[in-house]
């Protein structure tokens, strides 16, 4: 019986976190007009504030949120390929026993053994529908929860930023993301720690 496909894909839902933009410096395009638009954004730009968060850290134990819903997630995932791994073994074990009386001439007309055999066709039919089925679910509750990470980061950065004024903050993956950044500018740690304490006040 095959396993989920979605189970491998799991921790990567949260690769829709791309960019974080909280805030932008207007105080420089109030009262402006078009002629002077170019210099207001330079100035805005050389201004701003950027940091960045790791999302690695976001999609791993650290994350409390996260790591919770991962949990959920793969049990039922677990819970869900037993049951089908049980009837598919239950299935194949009455196909056998179906191919044994045929050989053995253990039914008593033609017609009964077509008919266990449609019986043995239909469920088969069932069961790919179930599988199916549940696949679909397993991607609805993904999405679901990368939904409900994604909300409660976003959150959480909201309230954050208006004591830090950042002008944006980047959602990244290390190595390579990111080629150069002087220290400072990870905020990783503490916006971990702040989505930890919000979580544990829930």
């Amino acid at each position: 019986m095959k396993n989920f496909s979605t189970i491998l894909g799991t921790l990567s839902f949260i690769g829709v976190i791309v960019l974080f933009v909280l805030h932008f410096n207007s105080s420089s395009a109030e009262g402006g007009n078009a002629t002077n638009t170019t210099s207001e954004s330079a100035v805005a730009a050389s201004d701003a504030k950027i940091v960045y968060v790791n999302t690695d850290s976001l999609l791993s134990d650290k994350f409390l949120l996260y790591k919770e819903l991962s949990e959920k997630f793969m049990k039922t995932q677990e819970a869900r390929i037993t049951d089908l791994n049980i009837k598919a073994k239950a299935l194949d074990q009455e196909a056998q026993e179906w191919q044994r009386k045929v050989q053995n001439n253990g039914f008593l007309t033609e017609q009964r053994a077509l008919e266990a055999r449609d019986k043995i066709l239909a469920k088969q039919q069932e069961l790919q529908s179930l599988q199916q089925e549940l696949n679909d679910k397993s991607t609805m509750e993904e999405i679901e929860m990368s939904t409900q990470v994604f909300d409660e980061v976003t959150a959480f950065l909201k309230e954050y930023n208006k004591s830090k004024g950042y002008s944006i903050i980047l959602a990244t993956t290390m190595p390579g993301s990111i080629l150069y950044a002087e220290q400072g500018f990870d905020i990783t740690s503490e916006v971990l720690e702040g989505l930890n304490a919000r979580y544990n006040k829930k």
